[in-house]
This record gives structure tokens, C-alpha cells and sequence, in this order.
């Protein structure tokens, strides 16, 4: 009886409780050629996004023909940010001409960047259920 009563509460905290973790996928088009990586950052604070650190997750993805579809994984239930640039040298760095404009491709979430890199807010997608975010490279 006991071990019954066991199973019944762990199927209801499993099928009662709502997912507090959600599947966080990019699809990244533009792609306009295959040389080196794609270096993709996500966060989930504005300092954090501001300053290139303490990132949620990160990848480094050989690049292929687009789209590419990136899967992030399961992330608590909350607001993030997305930036990305194609390392066509794979320097780990993005290459800027001499007045700081990129001269690799880039992307934000929001479809954010066409003059800078926008601010956390405007970067921002909320993640509350399975989310597919689509970044063009500029």
C-alpha cells in the first residue's frame, strides 16, 4: 500500500506540475557562404548580454548550408537574448573594419542590429513554452 501510495504522488507531481524548462531552437538563414563557425551566445541578463560574459548556454557549430537549425535545449521559463556572428576565420573573434563596423556576418534576436547591436529589451524573446527563434545573418 505504501509503495502505492508513492507511485500515485510521484504521477501526480510529474503530470501536475507544468514544465518549468522549455526547448529553446534557432533557425539561422542568410547563410551566404560555409567558411568557419558559427559562435552563438545566449543570456538571460541585460549586464550580462552588454558585456559578452556569464552567458546561459554557447555553441561553436561548423557552418553548412542554410538554414541551420540549432538546438539549445531545455531552458527555465524566462526572457533571453541571442547574438551570433559567422567566424569565417575562425579566430574566435568578430572581425571589424578599421571604423568598427563587422566585416563577418551577424545576428540578434528580433531580427535586432541593422544599426548596432540593440539593446537587451530589444533583443529579448520570452521562452514560456517550446520557441523557435529565427536570426538572418546581416
Amino acid at each position: 500500500m505504501k509503495m502505492i501510495m508513492t507511485l500515485a504522488g510521484m504521477a501526480l507531481v510529474a503530470f501536475g506540475v507544468p514544465s518549468l524548462a522549455h526547448e529553446l531552437t534557432l533557425k539561422v538563414d542568410k547563410v551566404k557562404n560555409v567558411n568557419g563557425s558559427l559562435l552563438v551566445a545566449v543570456y538571460d541578463q541585460a549586464a550580462h548580454y552588454d558585456s559578452n560574459n556569464q552567458w546561459v548556454t554557447v555553441r561553436k557549430i561548423k557552418m553548412v548550408e542554410g538554414p541551420i537549425l540549432i538546438s539549445l535545449g531545455d531552458l527555465p521559463a524566462g526572457h533571453y537574448a541571442v547574438k551570433l556572428f559567422q567566424d569565417e576565420n575562425d579566430n574566435g573573434f568578430i572581425d571589424k573594419n578599421s571604423i568598427g563596423i563587422p566585416t563577418e556576418p551577424y545576428g540578434f534576436s528580433n531580427s535586432g542590429g541593422s544599426f548596432g547591436q540593440p539593446s537587451f529589451e530589444e533583443a529579448k524573446v520570452l521562452l514560456d513554452k517550446a520557441t523557435e527563434i529565427e536570426i538572418q545573418l546581416r
